[in-house]
């Protein structure tokens, strides 16, 4: 069977935040296997020559079972009470930890206990992350000479956004530019950044429109505001926390709600 599969993420290139609360491990661990993903497994020195295999069972007091895809079985047997790191991904991100003291089963199953640093990150420029229904989260759009219109975030990637508004609040002509717009949520709002519209569609009602944006010349605080945001949400929905998504916000002052 050839199965897809990804290489672990360097260190330091592990967004800030991306490290899993160890008592949301399990939970998220076991939402991902039920649906059986492919799994890369590399040395801890060597990531040249992965093993692949299928996620199978995850059990609090039993570990995690995994079932190896075409692996020779000199290479399982060195496995035996190594660690590997762990890599497997689905819609919901990527995922990587550390398997410790390997065990192969007399069906020659790869077995460890539930690791503990579980790591959950989407890096993927044009992944579209869906905020959570939060009606106290908005997008400001800047239309010039103090004119503001309040529009609800669709989705937001890390170069980008797709709003929802009332259709002819504004000129939506594919090409122009929205300067000065920033998200607010309560009495906390992000620093300003501008917008280039590259397309537009009518929503399911005719008042309403979607709006595609880019980011138009990003600063870099803009670009690390926007990964974080992406961070924050997908580090959120992998825990089952969406309620108190918006506490991981590099802007949010920390206002309660």
């Amino acid at each position: 069977m050839n199965l897809q599969i990804y290489m672990p993420e360097i260190s330091k290139k592990i967004p800030q935040g991306s490290l899993v609360e160890p008592k949301y491990v399990f939970r998220i661990l076991d939402r991902e296997f039920q649906k059986h993903p492919a799994v890369a497994i590399f040395g801890l020195e060597n990531w040249l020559t992965p093993a692949t295999a299928l996620a199978m069972h995850i059990d609090p007091n039993l570990g995690i079972f995994l079932k190896p895809e075409q692996i020779p079985l000199n290479t399982l047997a060195q496995m035996i009470d190594t660690h590997k790191i762990i890599v497997l991904c689905s819609e919901n991100g990527k995922f990587q930890f550390t398997a410790k003291d390997i065990k192969i089963d007399a069906n020659g199953i790869i077995c460890f206990p539930v690791p503990t640093d579980l790591i959950a990150i989407q890096r993927r420029d044009g992944f579209r992350a869906a905020p959570p229904v939060d009606e106290s989260f908005k997008l400001i759009v800047g239309l010039g000479a103090g004119q503001e219109l309040l529009t609800n975030v669709v989705d937001v990637s890390r170069n980008g956004l797709q709003l929802d508004m009332r259709a002819g609040a504004t000129d939506v002509s594919v090409g122009n530019y929205w300067h000065t717009c920033y998200f607010e949520r309560l009495s906390s709002s992000s620093p300003t950044f501008d917008l280039q519209i590259m397309h537009f569609y009518s929503g399911n009602d005719i008042a309403r429109v979607r709006v595609g944006c880019n980011l138009y010349q990003p600063k870099p605080q803009t670009i690390k505001d926007f990964e974080n945001m992406v961070d924050t949400i997908v580090k959120a929905r992998a825990m089952s926390n969406m309620k108190k998504w918006y506490l991981d916000l590099a802007w949010w002052k920390g206002q309660y709600s």
